[in-house]
């Protein structure tokens, strides 16, 4: 299996944890009455908890920027484009860092720290469809 996919292994593998860790949290949290259905079902009401926000939103971050990363490792394995070793550092850079932005977003969710790897993140991608680009 080449290198990269196995780093698109470990964003899928993050955002799946990420998704179980909002359902197991909002389901304790149902139970414990900090969730209201009224908000559940129509998003008026009281509001859940900022951690149980947090965890959502880190998710829908997770099935947004990252679709291009799949889709740039796609690419490379469905073209047979070599993916050069600073391709490979550039993705699993980016993994790492998106692991660090749902670490900061869903325990202390520093908005500077978690926007600047965020931010960190998208560039380094934009510097690997370059090379994806330059290497056809």
């Amino acid at each position: 299996m080449p290198s990269i996919l196995l780093a698109a292994a470990a964003l899928a593998g993050l955002t799946l944890f990420v998704y179980f860790l909002l359902t197991v949290v909002g389901i304790i949290a149902n139970a414990k009455g900090d969730l209201s259905a009224e908000y559940s079902l129509t998003k008026t009401g009281t509001p859940p908890p900022a951690y149980i926000g947090n965890i959502g939103r880190n998710f829908v971050n997770l099935t947004e920027m990252p679709v291009l990363f799949y889709a740039l490792v796609a690419l490379h394995l469905a073209g047979n484009v070599e993916v050069s070793g600073l391709q490979l550092m550039l993705a699993w850079a980016y993994v790492a860092l998106r692991y660090l932005h749902t670490l900061i977003h869903i325990t202390v969710n520093t908005m500077g720290l978690r926007f600047l790897v965020h931010r960190i993140s998208a560039i380094i991608l934009v510097v690997m469809w370059v090379n994806f680009a330059l290497a056809l």
